[in-house]
């Protein structure tokens, strides 16, 4: 098997086709042989058949009978083969005996119809017909024969001929099986060529092989979208990459910053316990950052099992609302919950309440003085749906399909204000496909809209 492993797809075709047309002309081949040797023997058969009934006809005639079995060579004349026997016997004698070649007979049983038999088990020469009659009130048994060794010889010819069409015809296909291979396998090739120019240097190269094989245009078709898929990935990793130095050089910065500061010069133990303060909000900073790093990259790349159950929505919202309006009373801003008395909802706790204390927490930020934010839930045919409103506040169309990318900031000079570092709507996301659920932004006449679609169980 490892043999095979090591050969190419078109060397392997054509082994195949060999051996596949090896069986079938080799079979054909025993067949038809079978079928010569079974013709052969019927036809030896009715011969035998034949001359026994000729004496049975002479048996009709006295006159005919006597001179038969007194001139024996007469009959044995007009045979004119030596390899022909004939025996005509009764129980007292043998009336007639034309056996040129001596063959020794076996023990014939009595039967009133013809009947056909070897003259050995194994390795057998001479086919005998034999018959028992009535003549004159007296059984007789009548015994033709004839030798096997020319209808052997037309066999022996007749399977080398065979063999040797057999051999030419699994030669001819195995030919014919490498150059269909060779031509049909010719756009794999090309695929292997094209494919291997491919590297991180040149992930926007596509493959572009024409093909009159639908599978070779599927799979080029596949390794396209697949290219595709890879260089989305690539370029959202450098752009991670990018984003997350950008981020932990910040604080860091700030960090070395104000350590070199106040190592130049003597500092009070107030000035240095307010140092202290502000580099634990840095190192808070840098926390979370970390672990709603790792939470994003836990969810979708490892086996995160998330235990669900069965919870009244107002009862998970009103909590959180009540623990954010001290935050929104900075600016004034108040909140409105609809549609949550009567809804039901399977899922995580904790989970649920992280999205939505990221949800909250956006519109908190970057909602208005005197603002107002809508949370109202709306059950659908198959999903429950929760949307957070944020009214008064629209965001540029251009920026509506990165807002789940992590790190992403629509307005750069408000980076520092954010609560979540710029992974909020990337957590959010992530815990919606843990659910197998939906999340999206659009801006509606009353402002950006933030939808949960979570699946009705």
């Amino acid at each position: 098997m490892s043999f095979l492993r090591q050969l190419s797809l078109e060397i392997r075709l054509s082994m195949a086709l060999a051996l596949i047309s090896c069986i079938v002309f080799m079979s054909i081949a025993g067949i038809s042989y079978q079928n010569m040797k079974q013709m052969l023997s019927e036809q030896q058969n009715q011969i035998l058949a034949a001359r026994i009934q000729r004496i049975e006809l002479f048996l009709g005639d006295a006159a005919t009978f006597q001179i038969l079995v007194q001139h024996p060579k007469l009959y044995e004349n007009m045979l004119g083969q030596e390899d022909s026997l004939l025996i005509l016997k009764n129980l007292q004698r043998h009336l007639i005996v034309i056996n040129p070649l001596d063959i020794q007979l076996p023990a014939l049983p009595y039967s009133t119809q013809v009947q056909f038999v070897d003259n050995k088990t194994h390795q057998a020469t001479t086919r005998l017909a034999y018959k028992s009659v009535y003549f004159e009130g007296q059984s007789y048994q009548l015994i033709a024969g004839k030798q096997l060794a020319p209808m052997q010889v037309i066999l022996q010819h007749y399977l080398w001929k065979l063999i040797f069409n057999s051999l030419m015809g699994v030669l001819i296909l195995s030919v014919l099986g490498w150059w269909i291979g060779h031509y049909l396998l010719r756009s794999i090739r090309l695929l292997i060529l094209d494919t291997r120019e491919i590297n991180a240097y040149k992930l926007s190269h596509r493959i572009q092989v024409e093909s009159n094989s639908l599978e070779v245009q599927q799979l080029s078709q596949a390794m396209n979208e697949m290219l595709d898929k890879i260089q989305g990935s690539y370029e959202q990793l450098a752009r991670f990459s990018e984003d997350i130095a950008h981020e932990l050089r910040t604080p860091l910065n700030n960090l070395i910053g104000q350590t070199q500061i106040t190592l130049s010069q003597s500092r009070s133990s107030s000035e240095l316990e307010q140092l202290l303060y502000s580099h634990l909000e840095e190192y808070d900073r840098l926390t979370k950052m970390i672990e709603n790093m790792l939470f994003i990259a836990r969810s979708e790349h490892s086996q995160y099992i998330v235990e669900k159950q069965q919870l009244q929505l107002e009862e998970v919202i009103a909590p959180l609302l009540d623990y954010f309006s001290f935050i929104a009373e900075e600016k004034n801003m108040t909140f409105q919950l609809t549609g949550a008395e009567c809804s039901y909802l399977w899922a995580n706790l904790e989970l649920l309440q992280r999205a939505l204390s990221n949800l909250i927490i956006n519109a908190i930020d970057y909602g208005q003085q005197d603002g107002k934010v809508s949370i109202f839930i709306q059950q659908h045919v198959s999903t429950i749906e929760i949307a957070v409103l944020t009214h008064e506040i629209f965001i540029e169309a251009q920026h509506l399909n990165y807002l789940f990318d992590r790190f992403y900031q629509v307005d750069e000079s408000r980076h520092a204000q954010a609560r979540t570092g710029g992974l909020g709507l990337a957590i959010v996301q992530s815990i919606m496909h843990l659910h197998q659920g939906d999340v999206s932004v659009s801006n509606s006449k009353q402002g950006v809209i933030f939808r949960l679609f979570f699946p009705s169980e």
